[in-house]
């Protein structure tokens, strides 16, 4: 493995629990020579006590301390709650320390039925043959009984291909977010929750029913403010409104090839979506962040995303410490 390519979250997960063992003060002897063996493991484990070192270099003595005393209060905690809590903490440290993308993943998150890490995406074959297809930094739960095949959407941004062989047996599927419920009608869609708050849905295939939350999910309730969205629209719901249909965006589901495909788009935004699959924190300049880009780009590697900009317009990207980046105007077209 690349010294400077991402860990998966599940070892970043092991490695911060080995750092709150050891830094806790009541590791032993035996504590230690586990942690020197998993290192041993694998090249990806060693990785990952790697970046932790170097974001605790990032710390303030102060901060650093909060963590270790947060540590010690959960260690005693069963296996998946404690790795949360460690995630919890070792999020505030990072966003203190400027470390920016790994704000996407929630704590809460590492419960979920499936999620992914940053730059991470996959694909799940649901129980009624439906695909879900998971994006960067995304969590969802699922809830599929007799009477409805269910998704809840914790966090990120998925696509759905529903089975008709599952309309068959009368359950609908529906997606479940904080702001309310979406019902495929023979569909493929795809649902985001946005960082600005509320959820974007956008049809690819058939239509949808979107309600917000003032109204019951189940079709058999009557809802007025339920909106039928059709194929290659897009709406936001929010503030318990379903907003108005909008024409999508083509590319909307490029994401599930490994691609991010752009029409004249501010580089602002470009960015601000290549961030999202980006280890570390990722910056454009306010001069910079108002030129116009148009192409495809690799999600897969954030890096070579980033020379394929700096190819088309004129634009640096300079990096300090591995973690923090800046696009910004290349200093001769200053």
């Amino acid at each position: 493995m690349h010294a400077h390519a991402p860990v998966p979250a599940s070892v970043l997960d092991q490695a911060i629990a080995w750092q709150l063992l050891l830094g806790s003060g009541t590791a032993s002897a035996a504590d230690r020579h586990g942690l020197q063996t998993w290192l041993e493991q694998a090249a990806e484990h060693a990785q990952a006590w790697r970046q932790l070192g170097q974001i605790d270099q990032h710390l303030a003595p102060a901060t650093r301390t909060l963590l270790l005393k947060r540590g010690k209060r959960r260690l005693a905690q069963p296996a998946r709650v404690a790795a949360a809590t460690a995630l919890a903490v070792m999020l505030t440290i990072m966003l203190a320390a400027g470390i920016g993308s790994i704000h996407h993943v929630q704590p809460l998150d590492l419960l979920a039925d499936y999620r992914t890490g940053t730059g991470e995406r996959r694909s799940v074959l649901l129980p009624d043959g439906s695909v879900l297809h998971l994006n960067t930094g995304s969590a969802v739960d699922l809830a599929f009984d007799s009477h409805e095949r269910g998704v809840m959407l914790r966090s990120g941004e998925i696509a759905i291909d529903t089975s008709h062989g599952g309309n068959d047996s009368g359950r609908p599927f529906i997606v479940h977010t904080p702001d309310g419920s979406l019902r495929a009608l023979g569909t493929s869609f795809i649902v985001r929750r946005l960082d600005e708050g509320g959820t974007r849905l956008t049809v690819t295939r058939f239509s949808v029913a979107a309600r917000p939350t003032s109204c019951a999910p189940q079709p058999q309730v009557p809802c007025a403010q339920e909106r039928i969205v059709r194929q290659g629209e897009t709406v936001r719901l929010h503030d318990g409104v379903v907003g108005l249909p909008a024409p999508a965006d083509g590319n909307a589901d490029a994401w599930k090839d490994g691609m991010l495909v752009v029409e004249n788009q501010p580089l602002g935004a470009v960015v601000a979506e290549i961030a999202r699959y980006h280890h570390g924190y990722l910056h454009v300049t306010p001069e910079a962040a108002r030129l116009r880009v148009s192409g495809a780009l690799p999600l897969g590697d954030s890096g070579a995303a980033l020379l394929a900009l700096s190819a088309a317009v004129p634009v640096e990207v300079s990096t300090t410490a591995r973690w923090w980046s800046t696009v910004r105007l290349r200093r001769e077209d200053k």
